[in-house]
């Protein structure tokens, strides 16, 4: 504590007012001594003088704690909680009302072979891309907009449900060698073509075309771009036409979210690499599948280490790679235990990207590690605007309402949002896993077995269907089948994640297994799940430990390191 006040001194410039106010107290008590006997002034006054500048001092101290000095003039010091805890990274602000706002709708995929539609998806989203790093746009991001393919919605519909002014909708042609592309600008809320163009050439054009469309855009929007932005739509990360249709195929497999579709992307990324050599942006696509595989369940300790190797080794190539310190941010959340390292990588690729939606929505689950409320709902907030239709944030309350649950106790709002969670993805274990927790912390314990008989296989092996599994024997009492439930590869993926020791923690304490419940417990503090107010305050499951000593002690070094890492 003393150490945050003597930081909190040097940070509102006290120490250097002081150093300032007494050399000059000090020259002006020489001077003193000099001019006041030739000026034949009284004796006392050398003494008048030393007093008013030793009662000066104090009002100049508290002055410099109050105010600071600005090109802006005198304004008060900022409190220490307005300060972001980590200096990497924008500072989360809420966007303004009329900030410039767009959609890339997929472009239409009009090649005779319909196996080349990844070619048409890679195309929407390296201009989702390019115009995200424009700060002065909102673009929405590439989730939400491949939400829409093969929609049937009319423009104007498409504008007021995203809250976008523009749409932007294409297509592109693919034959053999040949290249067509199409694009064209429209007004959402007039539905008035604003620009229109059509681009042919060779496949190894595409990067050329690529970039002409987003540079129309900015143009036909009249957006102003620094030198930076300017570079940043110019870069090709990967110039050869070959590894970059890899590029795409990888990404494609990707999103399937399946093992056998990473099996893929990695051959996919694999082959890239043996026609270009290094290259940071395949390492860290490449890191990102390995870490992909680590949270299936379906690789372990090798793939974590190969995730970080990757990441590196990208990092080495570009120091700001955002996908990246993304893969970090999630090595070191979920894998690592070090919540610290986890928020600096974050932040670091949201400095580079700011709307980058993994990093949004992985900052804001360490937020719920930590208990950091207001950076968090803005962060939410922020992710609304540039992933609407994530399943996260397309139902209301969405992530406020999780947010609200984590870090004010607020059931009934964590309950209505997983509820709609559940309600748009019900083939989510996930999404099945969390609404049945909030059913328990409201009380609903047969409506949340029903939930988990009707929805969850026992012969399904992700982390998420065993947590649900586990939850039901827990509210049962059934030791045995707990027991049989924690395997020992069970209790590696859980064992080494901050969130998932809490979650199992707190269902041996519904299951009345107290000690089992304060080892979990300790082993989530000690990676990183130290959100002091909900365990001591709000968790239901907990507090059936509550009378226990150890779980006091535990809070109490909780406490300390909640207010530490927020400091």
């Amino acid at each position: 504590r003393l150490r945050r006040v003597i930081e909190e001194l040097k940070r509102r410039g006290v120490f250097r007012v002081a150093v300032v106010y007494a050399a000059a107290a000090f020259v002006i008590w020489q001077a003193a001594d000099f001019a006041l006997p030739a000026a034949r002034l009284p004796d006392w006054a050398p003494t008048l003088v030393l007093v008013l500048t030793i009662l000066g001092f104090p009002i100049a101290i508290v002055l410099a704690w109050a105010f600071d000095i600005t090109p802006g003039g005198v304004v008060r010091t900022q409190p220490e909680d307005a300060v972001s805890a980590v200096p990497e990274g924008p500072t989360p602000t809420v966007e303004a009302p009329a900030k410039t706002s767009i959609v890339v709708l997929p472009f239409d995929n009009l090649s005779p072979d319909p196996g080349d539609a990844y070619f048409s998806g890679g195309l929407t989203e390296e201009i989702i891309t390019d115009l995200s790093y424009v700060r002065s746009v909102r673009v929405i991001s590439r989730s939400s907009a491949m939400a829409l393919k093969g929609t049937q919605k009319d423009v104007r519909t498409i504008g007021k449900e995203l809250g976008v002014q523009y749409v932007l909708e294409g297509s592109v042609r693919k034959a053999g060698n040949d290249l067509r592309i199409t694009a064209q600008l429209i007004d959402a809320t007039t539905d008035e073509h604003l620009w229109a163009e059509r681009y042919s050439g060779q496949l190894e054009d595409v990067f050329d075309m690529q970039e002409k469309v987003s540079r129309a855009i900015v143009d036909a929007l009249k957006l102003q771009i620094s030198p930076q932005e300017d570079r940043r739509i110019a870069q090709r990360p990967i110039e050869n036409v070959q590894a970059y249709q890899c590029y795409l195929r990888a990404r494609q497999a990707i999103w399937l979210w399946t093992e056998e579709a990473l099996d893929r992307a990695t051959q996919y990324l694999e082959e890239a690499l043996d026609v270009i050599g290094d290259n940071a942006f395949l390492y860290a696509g490449m890191a990102y599948v390995c870490a992909q595989y680590a949270n299936l369940g379906a690789k372990q300790e090798e793939y974590i280490d190969k995730a970080e190797g990757y990441a590196r080794k990208a990092l080495e190539l570009d120091a700001e790679s955002p996908e990246a310190h993304v893969v970090l941010g999630l090595v070191y959340q979920a894998f690592r235990g070090d919540q610290r390292q986890s928020f600096h990588h974050l932040r670091r690729a949201l400095a580079t990207d700011p709307d980058d939606p993994e990093a949004l929505f992985w900052l804001i689950v360490g937020h719920t590690y930590v208990a950091n409320t207001d950076e968090a709902y803005a962060l939410a907030e922020r992710l609304e605007k540039v992933d609407p239709l994530n399943p996260l944030t397309r139902g209301r309350p969405g992530l406020p309402g999780f947010l609200d649950m984590m870090m004010k106790g607020r059931f009934d709002r964590g309950v209505e949002a997983m509820a709609d969670y559940y309600r748009i993805e019900p083939q989510n274990p996930m999404a099945i896993f969390w609404y049945a927790l909030t059913l328990v912390y409201c009380q609903q314990f047969e409506e949340m077995r029903t939930l988990v008989d009707e929805n969850v296989p026992a012969d399904r092996g992700d982390v998420y269907t065993g947590l649900s599994l586990f939850l039901r024997s827990a509210s049962l009492g059934e030791t045995d089948r707990i027991e049989d439930l924690m395997t020992s590869e069970f209790t590696r993926t859980i064992r080494r994640d901050a969130q998932l020791s809490w979650l199992v923690s707190s269902f041996y304490a519904l299951a009345g297994q107290k000690q089992e419940a304060l080892d979990w417990l300790e082993n989530a503090v000690d990676r990183g799940f130290i959100n002091y107010r909900f365990l001591a305050e709000c968790d239901p499951l907990i507090a059936k430990l509550r009378a226990e000593p150890r779980l006091q002690q535990l809070l109490e070094r909780v406490k300390y390191e909640w207010e530490d890492f927020n400091a």
